[in-house]
Order: C-alpha cells, then structure tokens, then sequence
C-alpha cells in the first residue's frame, strides 16, 4: 500500500490511505497489517476455490493411485452452483467508485436478474450448504 501512497515509510495510514478505507492494526508487541476492503473476481475466487476443496474433503474419493482426495470436476461445479446463495443486483444497479477516490471508468452497472447476474453470476458460495447438500450426481450431463 506504500507504492499506491496510502501508507507512509513510517508505516502511517496516509490522508490517501483515510480516503481508501485503508485500516491499520497493531498487536501487543508492535506488530502491524494494514486492511482495506476490495473486490472483484480477485477477491471471490478464493472463496470458490476454498469451498470447493471442502466439497473434494467430503465428497472424493481415495484414489491409491494419486496421492489424495479425488472428484470429478463437473461434480464439484454442481455443487458450488446448487448450493450458491443466490444474490440480486443492488438498488440502484449503477455502482459508482469515486469515494473510493476513482474516476468514472471504474463505475460499474449491474445487469441480470436472481438467477444470475454481472456482480455476482450465479450467488455467492456458501461452505455450510456445499458440505451439507446431499450430492446429486446423476443431475449431471
């Protein structure tokens, strides 16, 4: 966060860094990390990704011929798509970045309905319901 000029080489939270939601916290000995909210496919994909290895944890299969656990794939993206809490577009759908100090380019529109959306494609990952759903292969192609 220095290079983007929201920390200074002190390690203070800069007046830029206040306007970004940069949040700066130390623990008892002096140790700090630096939180900023983000968001985007960077930022959901791990969440897909962890989910779906819980899915291959509960789900798969030993295969003595490969170390691990294993799925078929399209197994593992029924579930993730079953299980996904589905997520409207937000009201109103025009999404604008400039508090968070960008231009107008970065303004985002929301376009689709529950089903499936720009924001949010088919829902949002849900761990609990993945591991929990009883698996229903045979909806497979």
């Amino acid at each position: 966060m220095q290079g983007l000029g929201r920390v200074d080489g002190a390690g203070s939270v800069t007046s830029a860094g206040v306007a970004a939601g940069t949040i700066k916290d130390c623990n008892a000995v002096g140790v700090c990390g630096y939180y900023q909210y983000l968001q985007g496919t960077s930022m959901s994909s791990p969440h897909a990704v962890g989910v779906a290895a819980l899915i291959v944890s509960r789900f798969g299969k030993h295969d003595p011929s490969h170390p691990g656990v294993r799925l078929d794939p399209k197994k593992v993206e029924n579930l993730l798509l079953r299980t996904a809490a589905e997520h409207a577009c937000p009201q109103p759908p025009l999404v604008s970045y400039a508090n968070e100090g960008r231009p107008a380019e970065f303004d985002a529109l929301c376009e689709g309905g529950l089903n499936f959306n720009g924001f949010y494609g088919y829902g949002i990952v849900d761990a609990f319901a993945a591991v929990t759903a009883p698996p229903a292969w045979d909806e497979l192609p």
